[in-house]
């Protein structure tokens, strides 16, 4: 019961991090070429909770999703920087964090387990040197075991 009360806890928190997160973005990265919208992010969401809690819930990890790839297509590493400086300052996740937790192929690799091809080797590798300071040790962890099965699979003569 004390485990099904934390993780509850936890999604809830998780749940605030995110709508927080969204919030922030809107709110600094609404496109000026954009007629203002008729109320505040923070006002939108609460109406929208009032109606259907999970359906905001499913909407903010749709907006999570849409501004990942957004940033991922479209910003320079400069406005990245600046995007992370400007979130870890308010407390919140940044977006490079966000980037690695809701990269549908990132994902897609953590929740299989096993590297496929060059491509996906390379992707872990990337998260592995160099956001490894951000996740948690355990997802390290199986990252390199992830990394080094693969490289034995693919240069057997280097599991000696």
């Amino acid at each position: 019961m004390k485990n099904q009360s934390a993780a509850a806890h936890r999604r809830k928190n998780d749940y605030e991090l995110m709508k927080k997160f969204v919030i922030n973005f809107l709110e600094w990265y609404y496109p000026k070429d954009l007629p203002p919208p008729e109320e505040s992010p923070a006002e939108y969401i609460a109406k929208l909770e009032k109606k259907s809690l999970s359906k905001t819930k499913a909407g903010l990890r749709t907006s999570l999703n849409g501004i990942v790839e957004l940033t991922c297509a479209e910003w320079t590493p400069a406005q990245m920087h600046e995007a992370d400086k400007r979130f870890l300052e308010a407390g919140l996740p940044t977006l490079s964090q966000l980037r690695l937790r809701y990269s549908r192929q990132y994902s897609k690799i953590m929740k299989a387990g096993v590297i496929d091809d060059e491509v996906e080797y390379y992707i872990v590798k990337e998260v592995r040197d160099g956001w490894s300071s951000q996740l948690p040790p355990s997802e390290v962890a199986k990252l390199d075991i992830m990394i080094d099965f693969y490289e034995n699979r693919v240069n057997p003569s280097n599991s000696a």
